[in-house]
């Protein structure tokens, strides 16, 4: 139900993942939330978020927009503080950050009238995200 309906007045569900750069291969994901849940309540789902210590190397990290939590393993850009202005090497640190992390906006639409249509529509989209990676594997 109203759940479903998300910021922008559209029914929807969410799916988040992280994805390496230099290959495109999604490496983990959180799929099923509520379109009105907020990005950063996804992350905190997913595999990387409960075990970044086993999965991350030492000095490795995650990029990602502001809305998420900062943390060593979690670099987001800086936030401009109240009542000032970013430094010169923020700004340059957030014009970088701005190219390595992007959003693919697509839309796939499944109408969803039982559960079981919600299941259905978890199911398919992991389907996708499998065929994704076998693509990139077999290219």
């Amino acid at each position: 139900g109203e759940t479903f309906y998300d910021r922008k007045s559209n029914y929807s569900l969410g799916c988040q993942a992280v994805i390496l750069p230099h290959n495109l291969l999604i490496v983990d994901y959180s799929l099923g939330h509520p379109g009105s849940v907020h990005d950063p309540f996804t992350f905190q789902s997913t595999c990387l978020y409960d075990e970044h210590t086993d999965l991350l190397p030492d000095g490795h990290w995650v990029w990602a927009d502001s809305a998420y939590p900062l943390e060593p393993w979690c670099i987001a850009p800086f936030k401009r503080p109240r009542n000032g202005w970013l430094t010169k090497d923020q700004k340059t640190f957030n014009y970088h950050l701005s190219k390595v992390c992007f959003f693919i906006p697509s839309r796939a639409t499944v109408r969803i009238q039982a559960e079981k249509d919600l299941k259905f529509a978890v199911q398919w989209i992991k389907c996708c995200i499998i065929l994704h990676n076998m693509i990139i594997c077999f290219e």
